[in-house]
């Protein structure tokens, strides 16, 4: 009796050991990290974010390599440039393609707009154009160019030798602006404005013209945001908008991680990742936007989100205090049979 007592307690701990050990097998899932009150706060690396990175990059129990991306509403830049800047902040090697800015999704519409003439707003100077450019939209204008091309547009502002020297040579009344995307934040807002609505209000994008409200109601120039933060008043304008909260950068979030995970598990049976993760500290933004999609959320208190409990009007599935928590909570949840 004492002998069948001691192999039933033995089994029993060896079942209760089992299963506490974790996974070998490649297990199809994935994270996303947003960067600013997650990672960094400024050009300062939150204390926990060096360990994160380096646990999903394969210094865990299982020195398995978990895709990761860095997701935030921040742009301006190109996605190499933001890489190798994170690299050397980070002190962890990250890739463009674990990248992805407010604009990034825009790479979407270059099959509809690479030869048109385009609009892009926002950013220092040329960035966004050269962003632009190595997204494959080929004919990218920006505000400057069309205010060398007729400077009473804007009777407020001046142009200097380098802002014409560098300005696209266009007849803005025989080449009409197809579309117009909002890229970052606009360094002249009164001028950008102007620019844009001058566009919007025209016939078929050609500036100088003048489209009546029935015109107007039928066909707008095409406008697209990059972040949703923003307000209007007055009529009702068409727009579609990228950036967190939206469908779009999910989508492209969630093909950003399947070719990264593509490629970690070339030699398994990989058949796609069933599980994505988000870690963010700004409910309205963040956590809506994961939960929107049927990401499985993680709020952390580290940035906009300073709660004792979890965020009532956006709940996530889980709070942790910090970004390396939110990741050993993942992998427990994943690894654990």
């Amino acid at each position: 009796m004492l002998f069948r007592r001691v192999c039933c307690k033995n089994t029993f701990l060896r079942k209760l050991t089992v299963g506490r050990q974790y996974s070998t097998q490649a297990r199809p899932y994935g994270i996303c990290l947003d960067m600013d009150g997650v990672l960094i706060k400024g050009n300062y690396v939150i204390p926990e974010t060096k360990q994160a990175l380096r646990f999903l990059n394969g210094d865990n129990a299982l020195r398995k390599k978990i895709p990761f991306i860095l997701l935030t509403n921040g742009g301006g830049t190109s996605e190499s440039a933001k890489a190798h800047q994170l690299s050397r902040l980070f002190e962890v090697p990250i890739s463009p393609s674990q990248i992805v800015l407010s604009h990034s999704p825009v790479r979407s519409l270059v099959s509809r707009y690479r030869d048109a003439h385009i609009l892009v707003v926002g950013g220092v100077g040329q960035l966004c154009r050269q962003v632009a450019i190595e997204y494959g939209f080929k004919n990218v204008v920006i505000p400057t160019d069309i205010f060398a091309w007729n400077p009473s547009i804007w009777p407020f502002g001046s142009l200097n030798e380098e802002h014409l020297r560098e300005a696209k040579k266009v007849d803005f009344s025989r080449e009409p602006i197809e579309a117009i995307m909002m890229f970052n934040d606009s360094r002249d807002w009164g001028r950008d404005l102007q620019i844009m609505l001058d566009v919007l209000r025209s016939k078929d994008g050609y500036i100088g013209t003048l489209a009546d409200d029935t015109e107007l109601a039928s066909h707008q120039t095409p406008l697209y945001f990059t972040n949703p933060d923003f307000e209007m008043t007055g009529k009702t304008l068409k727009y579609e908008l990228f950036g967190k909260p939206e469908t779009p950068t999910y989508r492209y979030a969630e093909a950003s991680l399947e070719s990264q995970a593509a490629s970690l598990f070339k030699d398994t049976d990989h058949k796609g990742i069933r599980h994505i993760y988000a870690v963010g500290d700004n409910p309205a933004a963040d956590i809506a936007g994961a939960n929107a999609h049927n990401w499985t959320s993680i709020l952390v208190r580290t940035g906009v989100f300073q709660g004792k409990d979890n965020d009532s009007k956006f709940p996530a599935d889980y709070v942790a205090q910090h970004v390396f928590e939110a990741v050993q909570w993942m992998f427990d949840r994943e690894e654990r049979l």
